[in-house]
Formats: structure tokens, C-alpha cells, sequence
């Protein structure tokens, strides 16, 4: 009876241990699949809306160009510590939610990155439902609609169990690409500075005269997250081509993000600690 209850509490142990093995596989499939949802109906939406005339993209877009020549310079805060520059019930909050919200749900367009396999939505705010699910814009920087003198800035999430979001943000290199899909138009940008800085070091997100950047922000050293990765590109040429042969078979499936890696791994070590036990019970009863 005695030894019953021991192999029931250990097959209880090892059942409860591959849960949690499993838990990030599955969540993280989840969330790729919720995900690719959300970005096939904004596309699908606003084909269609663009199809039937319900949707002027380039008024819409003049709407965010106006927003953005009308932004108050200020000093941003850490998208990780204040989740929106405005009160929900002022004006400016208002208006900047007005902007780039064509289908009402608060998705602004999306961001890609091939080199690492990243294809997210970007949500209007950093909040932290928000950068729980996908990534963020900034509020207090420029929209992402290009044009001199502007500087968007996009935050997401490293190292969360549930979503990889910007986990392998710290593979890219200068000289690689990132695009943001905005209404009908693709605009690129070429990585021309990488920065780690403490969280209240936000001068390098302010905008200046004359350059057209975009900042990819998440935190960093992963797993600790005590400081912030910038990542920070100028506008360059949209060529699908180039910029397309970045993604690599590779991509995405850093050490950190490949989690069926981590899977097996873990399955290997659990099957080794079996065999051990049985051939440690073997020689116990030959004995």
C-alpha cells in the first residue's frame, strides 16, 4: 500500500512538472495564433473599407501627419513605468485615440521585423494589458506615419512565459531592417544605433529636426529587466526584396524563445531520472 501512494505522489509530481514545462509551448502558441487573428482582420478590414470607400487612408493619414506637427515636445516617460502620458479623459487622449483607429479597436498597424520572425499589432498606449498581448506605441512620441522631424517609439515585452513579443530584439544589428504596415503604406527603417540605458535615460527618444526615426524599446538584461534596449532605425526605401531575404530559417529561435528546445531538453532530463530510478530499484530488490 505504502509503495501504491509513493508511485501515485511521484506520477502526480511528474505530471504537475511537464504542465509547467509545458505551459509556455502552449500559451506562446496560443498567443502567436491570437495574434495572427488580430493582424489578418486589420488587414482584411481595411481592404475591404479601402473596396467600398469607407476608409480614405490618405485623410486618415494627414489626420495623424496633423497630430503629430501639433505634439508638444516633452520629455517621454519609461513606457514600462507610465502606461499613457494623458489622463483617459483629456482631450489629448481623446485625440490621439482618434488617430490611426480606423477599425475602432484600438490597432494602429503592425510592426516586422524578419531577421527575428516578428509579425505583432501595434496597439494604441503602452498599458499593461496592452503589452501583455502585443506591442505598444508610445504616447507622447510621433505616430507611425514618417516624415521629418518625427520619432516613433514601439514597446514590448522580453522574456514573458506567456508571448514572446520582443524576446530576440537584442539579435538585430546595425544595418538591419524593421517595417511598420500603417493603413496602405509600408514604411522601413535600417537599425543606425542600439543603446542600453537605465530607464529614466528617455532623451534618446526624443525627436530630431529633420530625421525621420522609429525606436524599438523592451527591456533588458533578460530575465532581470532592469534596464532598456533601444533599438533605433532611420527611414529608408520600402524594398520588399532586400529587405525580405533578412528572415532566416533561424529566426526567432534564440535560446531564450526556442521553447520546444526547451521542451525536449526538459523531457530528456526527466526520462534520464527514470531510468535512473528504475535501475536503482532494480538493483535494490536483486540485491
Amino acid at each position: 500500500m505504502k509503495r501504491k501512494v509513493c508511485t501515485i505522489l511521484i506520477a502526480l509530481l511528474m505530471l504537475v512538472g511537464l504542465s509547467l514545462l509545458l505551459y509556455p509551448l502552449v500559451a506562446n502558441m496560443w498567443n502567436d495564433k491570437r495574434q495572427k487573428q488580430l493582424i489578418n482582420k486589420y488587414d482584411s478590414e481595411i481592404e475591404e473599407a479601402v473596396e467600398t470607400g469607407t476608409l480614405d487612408c490618405d485623410k486618415e493619414r494627414a489626420k495623424a501627419v496633423k497630430y503629430n506637427d501639433e505634439l508638444i515636445p516633452c520629455v517621454l516617460p519609461d513606457s514600462f513605468a507610465v502606461a499613457q502620458a494623458q489622463g483617459e479623459e483629456s482631450e489629448e487622449y481623446k485625440k490621439y485615440m482618434d488617430c490611426l483607429n480606423p477599425n475602432g479597436d484600438g490597432i494602429m498597424g503592425k510592426v516586422r521585423i524578419p531577421k527575428i520572425g516578428v509579425n505583432l499589432p501595434v496597439f494604441h498606449t503602452t498599458a499593461d494589458d496592452v503589452l501583455e498581448i502585443g506591442v505598444g506605441h508610445l504616447e507622447g512620441s510621433t505616430l507611425p506615419v514618417g516624415g521629418k522631424g518625427t520619432h516613433c517609439v514601439v514597446s514590448a515585452h522580453r522574456g514573458l512565459p506567456s508571448a514572446t513579443l520582443f524576446t530576440d530584439l537584442d539579435k538585430l544589428e546595425k544595418g538591419d531592417h524593421f517595417l511598420f504596415d500603417v493603413l496602405d503604406e509600408t514604411l522601413a527603417y535600417e537599425v543606425d544605433q542600439i543603446l542600453v540605458v537605465e530607464p529614466d535615460q528617455t532623451q534618446h527618444l526624443a525627436v530630431v529636426s529633420g530625421e525621420d526615426y522609429a525606436t524599438l524599446l523592451t527591456c533588458t538584461p533578460y530575465g532581470m529587466n532592469t534596464q532598456r534596449l533601444m533599438v533605433r532605425g532611420h527611414r529608408v526605401p520600402y524594398t520588399p526584396d532586400i529587405i525580405d531575404e533578412e528572415s532566416t530559417p533561424l529566426g526567432g529561435y534564440s535560446i531564450h524563445s526556442n521553447y520546444i528546445l526547451w521542451v525536449i531538453i526538459g523531457l530528456s532530463i526527466t526520462g534520464v531520472f527514470i531510468l535512473i530510478l528504475y535501475l536503482f530499484d532494480r538493483k535494490r530488490r536483486k540485491s
